[in-house]
């Protein structure tokens, strides 16, 4: 089962920060997630709509000027993490990075600077997933960028997934640990697409995932739940 760490190892770290996202490497973890919105000329990682609840900055993300990139300090005490510095990061290892789209204002000048990043530093396309919680998104993605793969996010079970799963190709669905059930898992897995599910950090919740053949996690903790899985899997094989 593979382990994506969630923001970051944002169990540890500020969440989706530059150390959260250090800190990530191909020890015990198959994944790293997190979240990117475009700002005024560039895209950012950052979770949140507005810098409230982390920063105690009264401002929009999608406002961010190059100025504030460069200048608003994380609480991690470093600059917020850009589309280019995570996608520069990340090209020196193997585990597979899903981005999440959280807004975009346009999404062909996502798709050029995101070709042209991994085009710079060399970075496997094979290794990105890019998910959201916005259909529409992927769906353009998928038209032009048709060797990505697609995560499709669910924060509900619908009435019928086989539907909301024909408009356009995916690699996975991604789904949130309070509406899943295994009639959900099973009809998504039965169209030969991946499940992961979302954020899972307890040990009883992990083997549960665990023993219904969930395909991976997302993790605040992507070490311990890594071990979890470890101590599983040994005892499984007893």
């Amino acid at each position: 089962m593979m382990v994506f760490a969630h923001r970051g190892e944002s169990a540890l770290h500020p969440e989706n920060s530059r150390v959260a996202i250090r800190h990530c490497n191909d020890d015990m973890m198959h994944g790293v997630e997190i979240d990117v919105f475009e700002t005024e000329n560039d895209f950012v990682v950052f979770h949140d709509r507005w810098l409230t609840r982390l920063l105690n900055i009264d401002k929009h993300v999608t406002q961010l000027s190059d100025y504030d990139l460069q200048t608003i300090q994380g609480n991690d005490g470093e600059p917020l993490p850009t589309l280019s510095w995570l996608i520069e990061y990340c090209s020196q290892f193997e585990f597979v990075l899903n981005i999440e789209i959280k807004y975009l204002k346009s999404i062909k000048r996502f798709e050029q600077e995101l070709s042209r990043l991994c085009r710079e530093f060399n970075f496997d396309r094979s290794r990105l997933i890019i998910s959201s919680f916005n259909h529409h998104y992927l769906k353009d993605i998928s038209k032009h960028l048709p060797d990505l793969k697609l995560g499709l996010l669910l924060a509900v079970n619908p009435i019928n997934i086989e539907s909301l799963l024909k408009d356009f190709a995916l690699y996975s669905v991604h789904l949130d640990m309070d509406c899943l059930n295994l009639k959900l898992v099973h009809a998504i897995q039965a169209q030969g697409l991946k499940v992961f599910v979302f954020t899972v950090d307890h040990a009883e919740e992990i083997k549960w995932l665990y023993d219904n053949g969930i395909d991976g996690l997302f993790a605040n903790h992507p070490r311990q739940a890594f071990n979890i899985i470890e101590q599983l899997s040994m005892t499984s094989t007893d």
